[in-house]
């Protein structure tokens, strides 16, 4: 269990519900992890002050100062204290209750803003307690296939849906353009689309592959009692103000300043939701009073800026059982979740992060690929890396440093990749009758990367000088254009994700203050040719790479306890 994972099953576990599997986890990392313990303390601690409230207030008159300070609606609602007492006193009756429990608090040590918008929250909760399905599609500032809960404000918008059934049994699917998890009651396999490598966890799982602040959206009722119980745990500032919908109708808008604890210099700060500090803002219908819809804003230096937006929310609605299948490619390659103790483990656990930085680095170099894997949590080495990191060049490794966030280590390193040869299938056959680039071929002419248009490339105001254009010559003009780091020109030769992809690239290496054109490779592009096999024109062209800059995050594998790469290349 990670620190994610675990943060989502905190308040569960206060309040006794997590089944015996779950509960070992959370417990098990819990002793490791400093940060989340601290946070489960402030959450018990919460919880103690709930009951204790509770059973004082039990025996007060709900004529008095906590009544006059009860939002008064128009129309007749069940008042807070009539929700709080028909749920009786206690933590974990239900996460509806909770919340109720909740707003008896906010009432009584915040201000009325908050206590408010904490009685909209509570009733969001309530009007979804008996969900037994939900869907929902939104936008997220991400890279369409790295993990799920990656954020880069640098990136464009790339959609992220969210299947999920509660009855009769769980199961859930999470995808975005290049990476799918699908949770079918049984099994949990994730796919990472570019490069047909998948993983599988044989069991069900409420949870998985860094997919939990979407879990905790879907789950709402939990969802919004945590909220509720990490802004007052962690004094976050919440509000309450009134809208008019697009059908007219009122909304209750809360917005809450939710703080990740993280300095401003820390490495991870404002890399993933869990280490954001965000500005989230719920919206619920006045009248229903179930949530529309959810804006989240990454605070940075510059300003806020929108990273998630969900705008479709489908409650109850029959989900058609297809969802629940994942269709694997028929050579995927299938990670290894765990790994495994060597007959000379002992020479692996004494290194240090820089040591196992540089061993695996130079296991790339010889392209000893079963050496590389000892330092690989999941394996094998997939053949997208083989490629990538086969003969590379070290040119220098840092000194590890860690960050608040989390146990691991990040390890500056800085390598050369070796000039590689690609190809790159074009085509015409689109109503703009101009060349676009459809898949990423290696020297062997063996498939790297299906690059699919979802619209049809667009017909451009200027669209005859593209069209004039020979296979090679668009493809010069793209490699042109990406040099530039011209965006726009770039989408008239590859798919939207495609670009987003290496925006985000280009975006964590800003962030690290590194010259980026100077990250950017050199191609020399060849001559086109025409396969009639493929029915398609190939453009050869030869890359050599600029000097890769970066910081490698390595974890240590307790039962082995050898670091393992974890991220960073």
């Amino acid at each position: 269990m990670n620190c994610a994972e675990c943060r989502d099953n905190l308040v569960a576990c206060a309040e006794g519900l997590l089944e015996r599997e779950p509960l070992l986890e959370l417990q098990a990392h819990l002793k490791t992890c400093a940060d989340c313990a601290a946070e489960f303390r402030a959450v018990t601690n919460l919880q103690q002050r709930l009951v204790v409230r509770g059973q004082a207030t039990a025996e007060v008159s709900i004529v008095g100062p906590v009544m006059r300070r009860v939002l008064q609606k128009k129309k007749e609602k069940e008042s807070v204290m009539s929700k709080i007492f028909k749920y009786r006193w206690g933590f974990g009756l239900s996460a509806a209750a909770g919340a109720a429990a909740i707003i008896l608090i906010t009432f009584l040590v915040f201000p009325k803003t908050a206590a408010t918008a904490a009685e909209v929250m509570a009733r969001g909760a309530q009007a979804v307690a008996k969900l037994t399905s939900i869907h929902f599609r939104g936008e997220l500032r991400t890279s369409p296939q790295d993990n799920f809960s990656y954020i880069n404000a640098d990136c464009s918008f790339c959609t992220i849906e969210l299947w999920e059934q509660f009855e009769p049994d769980l199961k859930w699917r999470i995808e975005k353009p290049l990476r799918v998890a699908v949770m079918d009651g049984d099994s949990t396999t994730s796919l990472i689309k570019n490069g047909d490598v998948a993983a599988k966890i044989p069991k069900a799982s409420i949870n998985a592959f860094d997919s939990g602040w979407l879990q905790q959206i879907a789950n709402l009722s939990n969802t919004i009692t945590n909220e509720l119980t990490n802004a007052l745990a962690k004094g976050w500032k919440m509000n309450l103000t009134e809208g008019t919908g697009t059908n007219g109708r009122t909304e209750d808008i809360v917005t809450i300043e939710a703080k990740s604890g993280l300095p401003a210099d820390d490495y991870l700060k404002n890399q993933f939701f869990e280490t954001a500090d965000t500005r989230r803002v719920y919206v619920f219908d006045d009248q229903t009073e179930k949530l529309e819809s959810v804006k989240i804003y990454l605070h940075t230096d510059a300003g806020d800026i929108l990273i998630f937006k969900l705008d479709q929310i489908d409650y109850n609605q029959p989900i058609d059982p297809s969802v629940w299948k994942l269709n694997l490619p028929a050579d995927v390659s299938w990670y290894q979740n765990e790994m495994q103790k060597l007959p000379d483990n002992e020479k692996y656990a004494s290194m240090t992060a820089e040591q196992a930085t540089r061993a695996f680095f130079e296991a790339c170099s010889q392209e000893n690929w079963s050496e590389a894997e000892k330092f690989l949590r999941e394996s094998p080495v997939d053949y997208l890396t083989k490629q990538y990191l086969g003969g590379l060049e070290i040119i220098s490794i840092g000194t590890a440093f860690t960050s608040k966030a989390g146990p691991d280590q990040f390890v500056p390193y800085e390598i050369r990749l070796r000039p590689q040869e690609f190809y790159l299938r074009v085509s015409n056959d689109n109503p703009a009758k101009r060349y676009v680039i459809t898949g990423v071929y290696d020297s062997k002419l063996q498939l790297l990367q299906e690059l699919k248009w979802t619209n049809a490339p667009p017909i451009l105001p200027d669209n005859d000088a593209y069209s004039k254009l020979s296979p090679a010559e668009a493809v010069r003009d793209y490699f042109a254009a990406q040099s530039r780091l011209d965006w726009d020109e770039m989408r008239k030769f590859t798919p939207e994700y495609d670009v987003e992809s290496d925006q985000a690239e280009i975006g964590a290496a800003r962030k690290e203050g590194l010259d980026v054109h100077k990250l950017i490779p050199s191609r020399e592009v060849g001559d086109a040719f025409w396969s009639a096999e493929q029915s398609a024109w190939f453009v050869k062209y030869i890359e050599t790479a600029g000097i890769k800059k970066m910081n490698l995050a390595l974890g240590k594998d307790k039962p082995t306890g050898r670091w393992f790469v974890d991220g960073g290349w």
